[in-house]
């Protein structure tokens, strides 16, 4: 198996510093951009399949590379962002405002129970069990998904506890691989990439 992971490019959310969760947001001009570049970048890229989050800023991310190799997108839920819950759609300053328990349970080191959240444990097995098919596949897969995805995978693959949080910055439209060695281990080849993106690459990560 080889799976590269592209996160979508920059969404209207992620322009107005909203924390997106599952709401589905469309790209902005720069992302727009961001996506274009990686078409190029990835276009002599030897993929079997490209499988998209379902949600917009991922698929029409994922429509332009899969054009520039000549394949169809699929969608699998599997790789949808976290939902999480009541504070989707609020600036960080929206939360600040209206829910000031859950900045002060984070600045204490804590991770609060969000109301609606989809929960850490019920997110993490559905991102293993995506990694799981795409390795019993054997296939080179590219998957287009979200900041939060990439780096569970990420934590997967090298074993790490998913409940330290903050481990793995994802750009928009970075690109990160993870392969099987011989032994059957996963292998994290590289992360977070945005050489394709020079001037392009934005960072801010809500969803």
């Amino acid at each position: 198996m080889r799976l590269l992971l592209v996160r979508h490019g920059q969404s209207m959310g992620n322009s107005n510093g909203v924390i997106q969760g599952h709401l589905d947001f469309e790209l902005s001009e720069l992302g727009w951009r961001q996506a274009r570049a990686t078409a190029g970048r990835l276009s002599d890229e030897r993929v079997d399949r490209v499988v998209s989050s379902p949600l917009r800023r991922a698929t029409d991310t994922a429509g332009l590379i899969a054009a520039s190799l000549g394949l169809e997108v699929e969608t699998d839920a599997a790789l949808l962002e976290y939902n999480i819950g009541i504070i989707a759609g609020l600036t960080g300053a929206e939360v600040r405002n209206r829910h000031p328990e859950i900045v002060e349970a984070y600045r204490r080191g804590e991770r609060p129970v969000l109301p609606g959240e989809e929960g850490r444990d019920v997110f993490l097995k559905r991102v293993v069990g995506a990694l799981d098919l795409f390795r019993d596949s054997g296939q080179t897969v590219l998957a287009v998904a979200h900041g939060g995805v990439i780096g569970a995978f990420c934590y997967t693959a090298l074993g790490l506890d998913y409940r330290l949080p903050g481990m793995f910055e994802v750009a928009n439209c970075s690109i990160t691989e993870i392969t099987v060695d011989r032994s059957g281990r996963l292998v994290l080849q590289r992360h977070n990439d945005t050489c394709h993106l020079g001037e392009l690459t934005t960072v801010m990560d809500s969803g």
